[in-house]
């Protein structure tokens, strides 16, 4: 049985300043190609953004600059943008080392392949000497170049198709005998990767008896480890002339297909208002409600993380009763919402006593 929030995703974009996060941001949401130009000059943009686009009849929530503390909470993955030319900053390491202890997944997004200083080999090399010495950081997509040296596409290293952008309509396509003799080493580094950290016993006993998997099981083994949080795939993106965007679809489709939805997100652990501890509750609309204020200011708008439950027009807080006047839905799992006192004065995120903000007393 399909479980009511498996058609949605919650997705948290981080990384340094001017990585290309907002252009990132805007080019998924499927902002107008005039404006991604402007876009891409404006990138240190700080105020919270959160918007959503419908991708395969699935919802996908986008959130950036929002606090780090406040992200973790309402994300159930996160995309970690890199510009190629930049490199990382002693920050965003210290915030990947924070998903590894918490085991929370992600996806790489390597931005600005278009510059003519980009190296996508050297700054995946770069990840990993920062990020992971073992299989974890798996390369998904190489850059194809058109005749003029241009970012065109990129090789799936998987399936072997090339994702090419010089058409007015993006063509996926199988690579000819070329391609696939040059991305062979990658790919089979790939294939390898996988096999060491993969519950799939028949991808394991294909690559010790020597025998190339099938596609479909190198796909089903990489979509279980990034979904399950072990395996952190890394892919590409770029501009091309025209405010095209090279890489927005291929991001798209492993965000439906290889990070978790709400449903899979373990419940935090629940209080009631009154400090008393209760048993842990299912993530499912049907539950008592276990909800945490991500974001809240002075003028009595708030975003809303649901974890299980649906929200009512009174909330029991830590501190009293809160009348909602207006819900706002992003997705099932995150609204904002009007109340008749801010939030912000009744309470902060997550104290450790306290782990919740918004909770049924009725649990």
């Amino acid at each position: 049985m399909t479980h009511p929030w498996s058609n949605e995703r919650i997705i948290g974009l981080v990384g340094p300043k001017g990585s290309g996060k907002t252009f990132l941001l805007n080019a998924l949401l499927g902002t107008d190609p005039e404006d991604l130009e402007r876009l891409l000059q404006e990138d240190s943009q700080d105020d919270p953004s959160v918007g959503v686009v419908t991708w395969r009849d699935i919802d996908i929530a986008l959130l950036d600059n929002l606090d780090q503390e406040a992200l973790l909470h309402a994300a159930d993955a996160l995309i970690f943008v890199i510009a190629s030319s930049d490199g990382v900053d002693a920050q965003t390491a210290e915030l990947w080392q924070r998903c590894v202890d918490e085991e929370i997944p992600r996806l790489v997004v390597i931005t600005k392949l278009d510059d003519v200083r980009a190296d996508m080999d050297e700054t995946v090399a770069v990840l990993r000497r920062l990020f992971s010495e073992g299989p974890e950081l798996i390369r998904l997509t190489m850059p194809v170049l058109d005749d003029d040296e241009n970012l065109a596409g990129f090789i799936d290293l998987a399936t072997t198709e090339i994702w090419d952008w010089t058409t007015p309509d993006l063509s996926i396509v199988n690579s000819d005998p070329e391609h696939v003799a040059l991305i062979a080493d990658a790919r089979e580094e790939l294939i390898a990767d996988i096999a060491m950290i993969s519950e799939s016993d028949g991808l394991t006993s294909s690559v010790v008896m020597g025998m190339q998997p099938s596609i479909e099981t190198i796909i089903d083994a990489l979509e279980e480890a990034s979904i399950g949080g072990y395996a952190q795939l890394i892919v590409g993106h770029g501009l091309r002339e025209n405010d095209i965007t090279v890489g927005t679809e291929l991001i798209l489709d492993l965000i439906v297909d290889a990070l978790p939805d709400p449903s899979l997100r373990l419940t935090p652990v629940v209080a009631s208002p009154d400090g008393s501890a209760q048993l842990p509750i299912d993530a499912d609309p049907k539950s008592p409600l276990v909800a945490e204020v991500i974001h809240a200011d002075m003028d009595s708008l708030s975003l809303v993380r649901i974890y299980s439950g649906e929200l009512r027009k009174q909330l029991h807080t830590n501190n009293g009763l809160v009348e909602i006047q207006e819900i706002t839905e992003i997705t099932n799992n995150l609204v904002w919402i009007s109340t008749d006192r801010p939030l912000k004065q009744l309470a902060t995120i997550s104290l450790p006593s306290k782990p919740l903000i918004i909770q049924d007393v009725n649990v």
